[in-house]
């Protein structure tokens, strides 16, 4: 991790954290809790380690295996239960369509052999 400077040089965009975002950022967090020369020296930090926050799904990223291996949740064998899926509203269809396909898109969503859903 860089180091912190307590004097950070002016502003520049870098990859993720654009100048849009960090006006954003700011303004949702200027509420008096840290000094505007907190807020440069944390916007800094942002800049020089934009990869590690996600602004969008398709962003997003995960953790290395070789760290944090997938979880493996231990079953006893049995019949799994059935219940009826939760229909749509004809109306909300579309738009909830549209929100899997875009977390399938950003991999938040997996394919899954699994006779349970959450």
């Amino acid at each position: 991790m860089p180091p912190l400077t307590p004097n950070p040089p002016p502003f520049v965009p870098t990859g993720r954290f654009t100048d849009k975002r960090r006006k954003q950022f700011i303004a949702d967090h200027d509420k008096g809790f840290l000094t505007t020369a907190e807020l440069d020296v944390l916007t800094d930090l942002m800049a020089k380690q934009n990869k590690a926050f996600a602004w969008e799904d398709s962003e997003r990223g995960s953790l290395c295996t070789d760290f944090f291996p997938p979880v493996v949740i231990p079953t006893i064998p049995h019949i799994p239960w059935t219940k009826r899926n939760r229909p749509i509203p004809p109306g909300l269809e579309a738009e909830v369509c549209q929100i899997i396909h875009s977390k399938i898109k950003a991999g938040i969503y997996e394919p899954s052999n699994s006779a349970y859903r959450s």
